[in-house]
C-alpha cells in the first residue's frame, strides 16, 4: 500500500512493502527514478540485514545455514504502518517465525521513519535487538538523471564529496572485489558510462559527511548525508542504460568471497540483547 506526505515543496509517496520511497516531487519536479523493469524496478530500496551478495546466497549462524537474499530481505517484505503525520510516516518490521527459521535467526524491531525537510528528506532507521544479534544496514535510493531534462547523459553528472578522500574503490566482479587503491584521491568522482559499466564503485572509510551529485547540463542535483555511516556507493545499472544513479550511504558492504558465518563477517555489526542503533541519513534536492 502508498502512503502519501507532503508539504507546501514536496510530494512524497512511500510503500509499506519494504518502507520504500516511490517518488519524490520538489516544486513539481520528479527526484527519484520510477522504476523502468527494462532497467532496475526499484526505486529506492533499504537494505537489512546484508549488504552486498554471499556465497550461494546464504549465511551461518553457529554452524546452520539460512538463505539470504543479495542485499537482505527486509526491501521485499511487508512492513507494518505505525503512524502518519502531515510531515512525517513511520513504518515497522518485525521478525517472524519465517524469518527466523528460513533467513535470520534472531528477534529484531526495524522501524524506519521518512521526515519531510523544506529541501528533501529525512530517513531514520532504529534497529532494535531482541537477541544478540549481527547485521548490516544502508540506504539505496535511485535519483533520476532526467532531473535537469529527459535524456541527460550520465556523463555530465559529477559526485563531491565534502572532504579531500584518499579511497580505494571496491567493485564486485561475479561477486568478489577487485581493489583499486586511491580511485578517489581528491574530492570528485566524474561519472561516465565506461566507469559504472565495470560495477558499483563501493568506498569504504569516506570522512566527508556530505556527498552531492550534480551536472553540468543544469542545475539541479542532490546531496546525501552519511550521518554516523562511512560507507558510500554510487550504482547504476548495466549494460542497460537506466536513466538514474543510486546514491548510498550503508554501515558496510561485502562480498561472495567472505566468511559465512555472521559474527565472523568483518562487515557486520553486533547488537546484544536490548541494545538498539539509530541511522539518520537526508537527501536534500536542488
Amino acid at each position: 500500500m502508498n502512503y502519501e506526505i507532503k508539504n507546501d515543496k514536496i510530494t512524497m509517496v512511500i510503500s509499506s512493502l519494504g518502507a520504500e520511497p516511490q517518488s519524490l516531487i520538489f516544486e513539481g519536479r520528479e527526484y527519484l527514478w520510477q522504476g523502468d523493469k527494462t532497467y532496475w524496478f526499484r526505486r529506492a530500496p533499504l537494505l537489512f540485514p546484508m549488504i552486498g551478495p554471499t556465497k550461494d546466497n546464504k549465511i551461518s549462524v553457529d554452524g546452520v545455514l539460512y538463505d539470504m537474499p543479495n542485499n537482505g530481505f527486509a526491501r521485499d517484505t511487508e512492513f507494518s504502518f505505525v503512524e502518519k503525520t502531515d510531515s512525517s510516516i513511520t513504518f515497522v518490521l518485525e521478525d517472524s517465525e519465517k524469518s527466523r527459521k528460513e533467513n535470520y535467526p534472531f528477534g529484531f524491531v526495524l522501524k524506519v521513519t521518512y521526515t519531510l525537510l523544506c529541501d528533501g528528506y529525512e530517513a531514520k532507521a532504529e534497529i532494535k535487538a531482541k537477541d544478540d544479534l549481527w547485521y548490516t544496514f544502508g540506504w539505496h535510493p535511485a535519483f533520476s538523471l532526467d532531473i535537469n531534462g529527459k535524456g541527460t547523459e550520465l556523463d555530465t553528472y559529477s559526485v563531491h564529496f565534502s572532504e579531500k578522500e584518499n579511497c580505494t574503490k571496491k567493485t564486485a566482479i561475479n561477486g568478489v572485489f577487485q581493489y583499486f587503491p586511491s580511485f578517489l584521491n581528491g574530492n570528485e568522482i566524474k561519472l561516465s558510462r565506461e566507469l559504472t559499466d565495470f560495477g558499483a564503485i563501493i568506498l569504504d572509510g569516506v570522512k566527508s559527511r556530505e556527498v552531492t551529485l550534480t551536472s553540468s547540463s543544469g542545475p539541479h542535483g542532490v546531496k546525501a548525508t552519511l550521518g554516523t555511516m562511512d560507507t558510500f556507493t554510487v550504482w547504476t545499472c548495466a549494460p542497460q542504460h537506466g536513466q538514474y544513479v543510486c546514491l548510498e550511504p550503508m554501515v558496510s558492504f561485502g562480498d561472495s568471497a567472505r566468511d559465512l558465518e555472521l559474527k565472523n563477517m568483518k562487515e557486520t555489526r553486533e547488537l546484544k540483547k536490548g541494545e538498539s542503533v539509530v541511522y539518520t541519513n537526508s537527501f536534500h534536492v536542488f
